[in-house]
């Protein structure tokens, strides 16, 4: 399929940029473990001033500042940062050097410095979202090996960063924080399919978008291990746009013969903290033909994310432009009873760990429980997960109508749910 690296969807590399460093600003910036280190790095090469800075799209804020005027925030364009955060690249000026352009003499003048050196830091999205940045009055040079000594006290605050970053965690080991942010941008994440079928007739109504990682050496990348880790930072936002624009192109072709199969995709719930979460949705449909109310966004996050009226109203927005919001995994992480009330979304899908259990008596009354509550509110329920023809009997007992599971089809690509639906 061909890949379009200018689909209107994408963030833009500023934006991404500027996302990721926000998620480093409620750091406890004045921890010990942070000021100890950015005053050895001082200390390392002999300047009296030490900076760690982050830097959004227009704001660069002092997290920490040793021996400094107090600031908290400048304006990024303001800042030698700025270009250091630009580049990527560590960088050396001082006011004597003669490659030294008059707007940094004048950067250099208006904070009373004659010499600026810094190295970039990179978040966990593998983007620059700031500076240690070291400034001194007097005019100093740094030799190479200085400058590696910067570079790694720079890694050590890197790894403090995302210590203290309050998005969680993640055990997911990969090449690099590059990786996956480079697989995304060359086209490597596209969407498998799984079926979502009536368990009374055994038709298939839908399919459901899953993220699968097309890797040119390792071959397909189990979601296992690149999954959490985009769940615990920004890129997951990048990845299910991503899976949306292409899946909804597959559901065109669909379409051409049924036109009521419907598409679900995963949502996260880290979507819904950013004020612009709707017109992303919006961008990843506008050359599609796929109408909104033929779309399924499952809101699925393992991590907390706070309730709130910016939530709520995404998710009134979504209902507005005809889209069905069910909660996924409901009965486990960030899906609960309670969002049932206040966020009013239109159904919910039962976690396959709960379906392992349908066929003991506690399994049993929890899936009836459950299936009863969707049935008095009017709610749409798939149960996950189901493996075995005894199981789908089972919750077909219990009032389940719609279903997934491996008895019927592990995803499948974009190809073969061609191939099976025009054999239809």
């Amino acid at each position: 399929m061909e890949h379009d690296p200018s689909s209107p969807n994408r963030r833009s590399q500023t934006r991404r940029q500027s996302d990721s460093a926000r998620r480093y600003l409620d750091v406890e910036a004045t921890t010990p473990a942070l000021r100890s280190t950015v005053e050895l790095a001082a200390r390392s090469v002999g300047f009296a001033i030490a900076q760690l800075n982050v830097l959004d799209d227009a704001t660069q804020y002092t997290l920490v500042n040793i021996g400094g005027p107090p600031v908290s925030t400048v304006e990024r364009s303001t800042t030698l940062c700025d270009d250091v955060v630009r580049s990527g690249k560590s960088a050396v000026v001082t006011r004597n050097r003669v490659d030294a352009t008059v707007r940094q003499r004048d950067i250099l003048d208006r904070n009373g410095v004659a010499s600026y050196a810094s190295v970039p830091l990179r978040g966990r999205e593998g983007l620059v979202i700031g500076t240690l940045c070291l400034l001194d009055r007097m005019s100093r040079e740094l030799t190479e090996g200085q400058m590696q000594e910067l570079e790694q006290y720079g890694s050590v605050l890197e790894e403090q960063l995302d210590l203290h970053r309050r998005v969680g965690s993640t055990s997911a080991k990969l090449d690099g924080d590059n990786d996956l942010a480079g697989a995304l941008f060359a086209g490597q994440i596209v969407p498998w399919f799984q079926p979502i079928v009536d368990l009374g007739t055994g038709s298939t109504v839908g399919f459901e978008a899953l993220a699968r990682w097309h890797h040119p050496t390792r071959g397909l990348v189990s979601p296992a291990d690149f999954v959490p880790f985009a769940e615990a930072s920004e890129l997951i936002i990048d990845i299910d746009l991503e899976v949306l624009r292409l899946a909804v192109k597959e559901a065109e072709a669909w379409h051409e013969h049924r036109p009521d199969l419907r598409l679900s995709v995963n949502l996260s719930g880290r979507h819904l903290a950013h004020p612009d979460a709707v017109t992303q949705l919006q961008s990843a449909l506008a050359h599609s033909s796929v109408p909104a109310h033929r779309i399924s966004l499952e809101l699925t996050e393992s991590s907390a994310v706070s309730d709130g009226p910016l939530i709520r109203r995404h998710i009134d927005d979504v209902h507005a432009l005809g889209f069905r919001v069910l909660l996924d995994d409901f009965g486990s992480g960030w899906s609960s009873l309670e969002r049932l009330v206040t966020l009013e979304p239109d159904g919910v899908k039962i976690d396959g760990q709960l379906t392992k259990f349908i066929d003991t008596d506690r399994g049993r009354a929890l899936v009836r429980a459950l299936s009863s509550v969707a049935k008095d509110l009017g709610l749409v329920m798939v149960i996950e997960g189901i493996e075995t023809r005894a199981q789908a009997d089972i919750a077909l007992e219990l009032g389940c109508t719609l279903a997934q599971g491996f008895l019927w089809s592990r995803p499948l690509s974009a190809a073969a749910v061609r191939r099976s639906i025009e054999a239809l």
